[in-house]
């Protein structure tokens, strides 16, 4: 269980942590939102630094910060499979070029662009999240369902290459009772932090990762690691987006 719990963390961020890791990487999947709380709560604690030493609130610098540092907690890792997925897109509907393009280190244009959307994305609605006084809240759904989002695609997929990858190691061997234990752990720190409403959103996000499922499905006819990043991220900042457009609904 720890070194299950450590390859999740050295997986999904850069954190120095030490420790022997688990040689059946797959069972770390159940760990995958604890790694995304543990994020969210570190970054909420930066927000909560910022405020304290603040004379006036400076909501566009904090979720600079906020987005700064969690490209260096996570070494940029789901910002790279999203620019590679944006690639490959130039090769939609033949499936053996959009993964070769995939699996390029070098970025193209269309690479470059959408991560550069992304960031912006994320900064506004971050932004608008501190004017609501609902930015840890955010991050806290947000973080965890991404993750889980993860989870569920390495479970309920196969892996689309022929050859070896990184992720196979983690998706072939992927099973329900990963996806479970994940969905359970998941529903208990969403609900600790925000009760009912929290579950609400996580569900609402949830409907992102069904969506990006069925894209992968009908195009790759599976899941890789750059599309396991890439869904993970599209989660991450539609989750913010869904909380700025229904929080009243919920009384947050």
């Amino acid at each position: 269980m720890i070194k299950s719990f450590i390859t999740a963390i050295k997986t999904l961020t850069r954190f120095p942590i030490k420790g022997k890791e688990t040689t059946d990487f797959a069972s770390s999947l159940t760990w995958f939102p604890v790694v995304g709380f543990i994020l969210a709560t570190i970054l909420s604690g930066i927000i909560h630094t910022v405020r304290y030493f603040s004379k006036e609130p400076w909501n566009e610098a904090t979720a600079l910060l906020i987005i700064l540092l969690s490209v260096l907690f996570t070494g940029a890792l789901h910002l790279d499979g999203f620019a590679d997925w944006a690639d490959s897109l130039g090769a939609l509907h033949n499936k053996e070029k959009m993964l070769t393009i995939m699996k390029d280190s070098n970025s193209g244009a269309f690479g470059i662009i959408a991560i550069v959307l992304l960031l912006i994305s994320k900064w506004i609605v971050l932004v608008k999240l501190l004017e609501l006084h609902l930015a840890i809240t955010g991050l806290f759904i947000s973080y965890v369902t991404s993750r889980f989002a993860m989870v569920y695609l390495a479970v309920t997929l196969p892996y689309a290459r022929t050859g070896n990858g990184t992720a196979k190691q983690f998706i072939q061997n992927a099973n329900n009772k990963h996806l479970i234990s994940s969905l359970l752990i998941s529903l208990v720190l969403l609900f600790a932090i925000g009760n009912i409403p929290a579950i609400i959103f996580f569900s609402i996000g949830f409907i992102v990762t069904l969506m990006w499922k069925l894209w992968c499905k009908k195009n790759l006819n599976g899941i890789t690691g750059d599309l396991l990043g890439a869904g993970s991220e599209l989660v991450e900042v539609f989750s913010l987006y869904f909380l700025i457009l229904f929080h009243d609904i919920f009384f947050f």
